[in-house]
């Protein structure tokens, strides 16, 4: 999001969509719903499986793996990074 996509959004301001709203208010509840049950679920199930395993709680969301990959992609660029010669270029304006 850059300030010109912010500009051209209140530009095109319009009547509030319901169904749209509600569609949002049923994703965040299921997103929460699922990633209760199922942080639930796995904790319970991995609990004392693994030695190595010391989370008292193993999460879930189904934002998380997204969110991760994200993490892991910038991760994995900045260690990957080559840096290369550049020129700064100061210029001064006089009247």
């Amino acid at each position: 999001i850059n300030p010109s996509d912010i500009q051209t959004a209140y530009r095109k301001l319009g009547k509030p969509d319901r169904n749209q709203s509600w569609s949002v208010d049923a994703r965040q509840e299921l997103d929460l719903k699922v990633g209760c049950a199922f942080s639930r679920f796995q904790t319970r199930f991995f609990q004392g499986r693994y030695g190595d395993l010391d989370a008292s709680v193993i999460s879930y969301g189904p934002c998380q793996t997204p969110t991760l990959g994200f993490v892991v992609q910038r991760h994995l660029d900045i260690e990957c990074f080559v840096p290369e010669p550049y020129w700064v270029l100061d210029a001064w304006v006089y009247k």
